[in-house]
């Protein structure tokens, strides 16, 4: 995946702060063209003002042009900055994860980078409504930066190993992890969490003994190892130094335990739907355990994944 084409959100009066000076890093180093869209959210009030008065519509044209005037502003300071990049500034108006997923469409971007953090945020980690919505229903990777910023050097990708038929969405995961940690000179940690869910039915009712749980546990182990061995097979020639992790547990308890033992600096999730891949979708499980997570986080759909947005948008 080439990250050539970026979209970072900009919420109203949100300053550029360290987190967004992270992303535009990290495009200054793809020679990436960035698009800095606000999208005004479209208040039933609006229509109360306008029944009213009649003015509305005017109401919202000021607010219009005033953002998209300091909008222009903040990409001509920023283009000072970063010499790599070329900045375009877009300000639409509407539900802003809806939005913003119709612009990565029209704009053809390969990635949306969104500062998830506010200041009314009681946690580090509390990613909002508004980011929740774009992993769930963004064909294009979401980066969602972390409160505080700091050098990417450590990054792991979660893959899950329990079917085969997920080999295909593993090997892109895998790929777009490789080509980001290749641009940002990071390391990559292929990581997989699984739970031997039947221990208790075997132990209770089909007779197996400890030691033959203890072994067909570790036969298990072994396969998951030797597909995560198998999945690394095309990424033989990258530069990146990549190691492989299993983990045992419950995945919304251990997982993030790991990442904040071993001062991991993002996360690389999949999401094959809202109820797909056991562990690692956006459902409820993950959703817990992102926002456990207080680092980055770039959540990836299969290329099969169609956006509800997109199709609801194309059928009006």
């Amino acid at each position: 995946m080439t990250f050539t084409q970026l979209l970072v959100p900009i919420a109203p009066g949100q300053e550029i702060d360290d987190s967004h000076h992270q992303a535009f890093q990290f495009a200054n180093n793809c020679s990436a063209n960035v698009t800095l869209l606000l999208v005004i959210k479209e208040l039933a009030e609006f229509k109360e003002i306008f029944h009213l008065s009649g003015s509305s519509l005017n109401v919202l044209d000021q607010a219009t042009h005033h953002f998209k005037d300091h909008l222009a502003q903040q990409a001509r300071t920023l283009s000072e900055q970063y010499a790599n990049i070329r900045f375009t500034t877009k300000v639409r108006v509407g539900t802003p994860f809806i939005e913003i997923i119709q612009e990565a469409d029209e704009s053809n971007s390969s990635m949306i980078i969104i500062n998830s953090y506010r200041e009314s945020k009681q946690d580090a980690c509390e990613r909002g409504s508004n980011t929740l919505n774009l992993m769930r229903k963004s064909e294009v990777p979401i980066w969602s930066l972390s409160r505080a910023p700091r050098a990417t050097r450590n990054v792991v990708a979660a893959v899950d190993l329990t079917n085969n038929e997920y080999q295909d969405f593993n090997a892109q995961l895998l790929a777009m992890a490789v080509d980001f940690c290749t641009q940002i000179g990071a390391s990559l940690t292929l990581c997989h969490v699984w739970k031997f869910e039947s221990e208790g039915f075997l132990k209770d009712w089909s007779g197996y003994s400890d030691i033959e749980i203890a072994l067909l546990a570790q036969e298990m182990r072994k396969e998951r190892q030797s597909r995560l061995s198998k999945l690394l097979e095309g990424q033989k020639e990258c530069s990146v130094d990549i190691t492989t992790k299993i983990l045992e547990g419950e995945t919304r308890e251990v997982f993030p335990q790991y990442v904040a033992d071993e001062d991991i600096d993002l996360v690389i999730l999949g999401s094959m739907s809202r109820t797909g891949i056991a562990g690692f979708v956006l459902g409820n499980t993950a959703e817990a355990m992102v926002s456990q997570l207080d680092c980055s986080v770039v959540t990836l759909k299969p290329d099969t994944f169609a956006s509800p947005v997109l199709k609801h948008h194309n059928e009006k």
